[in-house]
């Protein structure tokens, strides 16, 4: 009786253990930042890498530093991308990096244009905007890598609109600034004019 119970309790915290993100080799949350849903999408998508042939990986890892955020395992990793999160006190800073293999995909502009396109939810002092910001990252990682092993895409990837914000960012914030410009210009016009009538 004993043994049957003690075997079970076994079972259901080896089961907990596999089925959380504190057993994922791709997780490792040293900050507590993720929640549920980005720690899903890590094991998930990274559960359908395993399937394939090159068996690629995105880890995710938050640090309490801010500074020297290269991964120790960097230099002997193959087909991995690593999403770094430095933490130091309220100061935020998301890097991309990727083994040498994959290095051609993920070039520094390639990187830089995935995390500018969510800065701002990134630096947000809210986790949940910081980790749909964090998913993003992620997903806009697992699309570059599906475009390069030439994997049909599949519901983690990035949508072709959402493609789009990561190579053109600048795209979404230029009708806003055409905007501004016609708004002031006619202001201008308007108080020129008003200034005219005036002082006739």
């Amino acid at each position: 009786m004993l043994k049957t119970k003690l075997s079970s309790i076994v079972v259901l915290v080896s089961l907990f253990l596999t089925m959380t993100a504190f057993s994922d080799p791709n997780i490792k949350d040293e900050c507590h930042l993720l929640d549920k849903e980005t720690s899903h999408l890590i094991i998930a998508k990274n559960g359908r890498y395993l399937q394939t042939s090159e068996q690629p990986q995105i880890v995710v890892q938050t640090v309490q530093r801010i500074n020297d955020l290269t991964p120790h395992r960097l230099a002997k990793a193959k087909k991995t991308v690593f999403i770094i999160v430095g933490v130091k006190k309220e100061k935020r800073n998301v890097q991309i990096y990727s083994s040498k293999d994959l290095h051609g995909a993920f070039t520094a502009d390639v990187r830089g244009s995935i995390i500018r396109s969510q800065s701002a939810a990134l630096l947000s002092k809210d986790k949940k905007e910081f980790n749909k910001g964090l998913r993003f990252v992620f997903r806009a990682c697992a699309t570059t890598i599906d475009q390069r092993y030439q994997y049909a895409l599949d519901k983690y990837d990035l949508t072709s609109k959402e493609r789009a914000q990561v190579i053109h960012p600048h795209r979404l914030a230029l009708p806003i600034a055409m905007a501004l410009v016609i708004v002031i210009a006619g202001l201008a016009y308007f108080f020129k004019s008003n200034l005219h009538i005036k002082n006739k």
